[in-house]
């Protein structure tokens, strides 16, 4: 499993399951996997402190971590989308500031649910 793309991600978050969820639909090569941060799966492979703190998406890719804005555009360019170029132009620092204050915000504009909800039976949700 180190040489998939892991996106782990709060599952208690409204916004985090839509765009997972969205995330699903676009992946048409099946190259993506999801983790929730609730999950067991994610406390044996990330650090305790994303666990914890749940601020972030932690995306993994060929054993690397990435989080916040860089994590975005580094599933954005797996899924080769035209997205992906405003790494370019968007200084990471900024895009980082603009992650914090949505990500500060989320449960108060778009909820969240009582508990994490996933897929048993989904080969692309790692749970155990």
């Amino acid at each position: 499993m180190d040489s998939k793309t892991v996106i782990y991600y709060d599952g208690i978050c409204i916004l985090c399951s839509n765009a997972t969820n969205i995330l699903i639909k676009m992946d048409k090569k099946n190259i993506l996997f999801f983790s929730p941060l609730q999950s067991n799966y994610a406390s044996n492979t990330i650090e305790n402190k994303y666990v914890e703190k749940m601020d972030t998406i932690i995306v993994k890719r060929n054993n690397e971590f990435y989080t916040k804005s860089l994590a975005a555009f580094v599933v954005l360019e797996e899924l080769k989308n035209p997205l992906r170029y405003f790494f370019y132009f968007i200084p990471r620092f900024l895009a980082d500031i603009i992650y914090d204050f949505v990500a500060k915000r989320r449960y108060s504009w778009f909820g969240k649910k009582e508990e994490c909800i996933f897929p048993n039976n989904n080969p692309k949700f790692l749970i155990d």
